[in-house]
């Protein structure tokens, strides 16, 4: 764990051995399991990094040095202080490099604004990174083909690609169309679509996207290369161009038209005390995006009958006959998730 203030694994060990007790070069060869010889070449980097200090042998110890450990959290305030003002310094650097490139934009061939990815592992690398890359937002249009659907890159638990989770925790924005092909064929509300809207991702719903996308805040997009590919095996990265405003705008008009859904998936439904319980708040949302009833069954993680007797009880609940007539009364008591204006972008950086 302490890799990132430059400490090796016998420095670690050697520092933890001496936090637990042991004092003598003796004690620490046999706590850390290393030779003398190592056990005094980590005990003198930590005392350069006045994390240890050494003291002479008390009378009767037959010679033996005592190391004995400066309070972890004032040896390693300074480290993290140093670290910090380190990470500050690059990231100011990379912003006036970016700057610098933003600034040679206009001026670059047209070819260098656009390059081609080819390959499925290269695609998948490429994902990654554009997400890593980003500072503020992620927006996307998840429909098939998928490039990393394998099982060894989704978390295990919920599904999610540990990128987008990770990206999320630190505080990334994303916002997620979702086309009902996926939602029919491999994505599902009771596991990565909700795990993601319970870490905050915004998602809506559309039928007939016309394209896959990625895009990080507004340096950097990703597309297929095929208008409708049978596997994704080559995208395009467009970078800061005419063409990658366009593909924001893009995004920002189907936005505008898809359905929300992530409140009703995170249990967050809005409406009054009264309104739809998070069960059928997800039902409802479902109801809205035409899926079928097996389809919305699986996503919901339930059978068919119990998809049946949830839909016919919420339509006792509103006093409703039909389908058509439940939509009318749900969505007049504010119980369904609307289509809404494409929100304001603020002034590009490109």
């Amino acid at each position: 764990m302490l890799e990132a203030l430059d400490l090796d694994r016998v420095q670690q060990q050697v520092y933890e051995a001496l936090v637990d007790g042991a004092v003598t070069v003796s004690e620490l060869r046999a706590a850390a399991g290393v030779g003398a010889a190592r056990v005094r070449a980590a005990l003198a980097a930590l005392e350069r990094l006045n994390l240890v200090g050494r003291f002479p042998a008390d009378r009767g110890s037959r010679g033996a040095e005592r190391y004995l450990p400066v309070a972890p959290e004032i040896a390693f305030e300074s480290l993290l202080l140093a670290r910090e003002e380190e990470i500050h310094r690059t990231r100011r650097h990379i912003q006036h490099l970016a700057a610098r490139f933003r600034a040679q934009a206009a001026g670059r061939d047209p070819l260098e604004l656009v390059e081609i990815v080819t390959g499925r592992a290269a695609v998948i690398r490429q994902v990654d990174q554009l997400q890593r890359s980003a500072r503020a937002e992620i927006r996307g249009i998840d429909r098939p083909p998928y490039a990393n659907s394998d099982p060894d890159r989704l978390d295990p638990k919920t599904g999610m690609m540990p990128v987008q989770a990770q990206m999320l925790r630190r505080g990334v924005n994303y916002r997620v169309i979702y086309d009902t092909d996926g939602l029919a064929t491999s994505h599902r509300f009771d596991t990565d679509i909700g795990a993601a809207a319970e870490l905050g991702e915004d998602a809506r719903v559309m039928a007939d996207t016309p394209t896959k996308m990625l895009i990080a805040d507004d340096c950097m997009a990703l597309i297929p290369l095929r208008a409708a590919p049978n596997e994704l095996a080559s995208s395009v990265v467009v970078h800061p161009s005419g063409l990658l405003e366009v593909l924001c705008d893009f995004f920002e008009v189907l936005w505008g038209r898809a359905l929300p859904i992530s409140e009703y998936l995170s249990g967050r439904s809005p409406g009054a005390p009264d309104g739809p319980t998070a069960q059928e708040a997800k039902l409802l949302a479902l109801l809205a995006t035409g899926l079928t009833d097996q389809v919305m069954a699986r996503q919901l993680g339930i059978s068919y009958r119990t998809f049946q007797r949830r839909l016919h009880g919420l339509m006792g609940r509103l006093g409703a006959t039909t389908r058509f007539q439940l939509g009318m009364r749900a969505a007049s008591l504010g119980w369904l998730p609307q289509s809404g204006a494409p929100e304001p972008r603020p002034n590009r950086q490109v």
